[in-house]
């Protein structure tokens, strides 16, 4: 099993990413989002120079925010300084969209982005349209320290509906997923792999990776002590935002917070409904705006996150790796230095 850690993108947040290497991490990912966090590429830019080992991934990047050929050239610039250890997340956006009242991008038009994209980190020039016109583009100058594109970018696919998994079997270098279940990463792998084998690839060449938000309890604390729900607040909203915004077409409800998510509906909708997304994103995975703090509850955090002591959460990262997982990263907030020495700590160094 690989181990990964996710940051909302701070550019001033490079030594995080030194003292992650330094810890034994595997990989940092960066999320995309540019109405609230730093840009993400600049972001990963100076982190590549503090550090030497870490994989350094976007979590993920949304076509449209920026044009295919930038997103391609934005990776490959990451990868000169950084040869051979960068990876580009990509997904079809939820807050890089949603905080400008716009909708994810639909699947067609994901797809011919992202064939723009893996055309181009190949070397190749591709057809590439735009403003009702149709031109041949090709990244230039690869060889004079501009970019880099000698040691292979994978592009791995945020995927959860079945067709968005069957494309990323069938043309993507790997799966990405938010806190899934074994249950739910079994089927997902089911859908990957078919696709694979009838596009002719090997899916044991297609690994799924997944971010999670996590909370190691300390002794005596259970999921609804003050200091875990007080952690957990920006994962807690950020799954209500989904559940919402999405109407559930992403994430399904459980029956044990249907109550609660629809009494955050009503909160929702009772907010002036053309600053309605201005206001929702505010905080996002970095702090609990105090209006929201009504809806951390044990229910709800248990849902919204892997929560237990050590041994619980080796279990539950060993059945994600039982049904095909090889990767698990975690997402931290207020205490990310504590978080991550913590995880290293107590299940990195016991995970066998």
């Amino acid at each position: 099993m690989e181990f990964g850690v996710a940051f909302t993108s701070r550019i001033g947040d490079y030594d995080l990413v030194a003292l992650a290497e330094s810890l034994g991490f595997d990989q940092a990912w960066f999320f995309d989002s540019q109405m609230i966090y730093s840009d993400v590429y600049a972001t990963m830019a100076v982190a590549a120079r503090e550090t030497r080992r870490i994989r350094l991934a976007t979590g993920v990047a949304v076509p449209t925010t920026r044009m295919a050929p930038v997103i391609a050239h934005s990776i490959a610039s990451i990868a000169e300084l950084a040869p051979g250890r960068v990876e580009l997340g990509v997904g079809n956006g939820n807050t890089a969209r949603l905080t400008m009242g716009l909708s994810p991008v639909p699947l067609g038009r994901m797809k011919r982005e992202i064939r723009t994209i893996q055309a181009l980190l190949r070397g190749e020039t591709t057809l590439h349209e735009a403003e009702g016109q149709s031109h041949l583009i090709q990244l230039l100058h690869r060889h004079d320290g501009f970019i880099n594109l000698d040691h292979h970018i994978p592009v791995t696919l945020s995927a959860f509906g079945d067709k968005t998994l069957a494309y990323c079997g069938a043309e993507c270098d790997a799966h990405l997923t938010w806190h899934p279940s074994a249950e739910s990463l079994t089927a997902n792998r089911k859908i990957i792999d078919d696709a694979a084998r009838k596009a002719g690839r090997n899916p044991a060449l297609i690994p799924s990776k997944a971010i999670a938000p996590l909370e190691i309890l300390r002794p005596g604390e259970t999921a609804g002590s003050a200091r875990v729900l007080e952690s957990l607040g920006p994962f807690i909203t950020n799954l209500l935002h989904v559940m919402i915004e999405w109407d559930g077409g992403l994430l399904r409800s459980s029956p044990r917070i249907a109550n609660l998510v629809e009494r955050y509906r009503a909160y929702v909708e009772s907010l002036p409904k053309d600053r309605r997304h201005l206001i929702l994103h505010e905080g996002h995975l970095v702090y609990t705006r105090p209006e929201e703090k009504e809806y951390l509850t044990a229910d709800i955090a248990d849902t919204a996150a892997v929560i237990g002591d050590p041994d619980q959460v080796i279990a539950h990262i060993k059945s994600l790796e039982a049904a095909g997982l090889t990767h698990f990263a975690f997402q931290v907030t207020g205490d990310p230095v504590g978080q991550m020495r913590a995880f290293a700590e107590a299940v990195m160094r016991r995970y066998a």
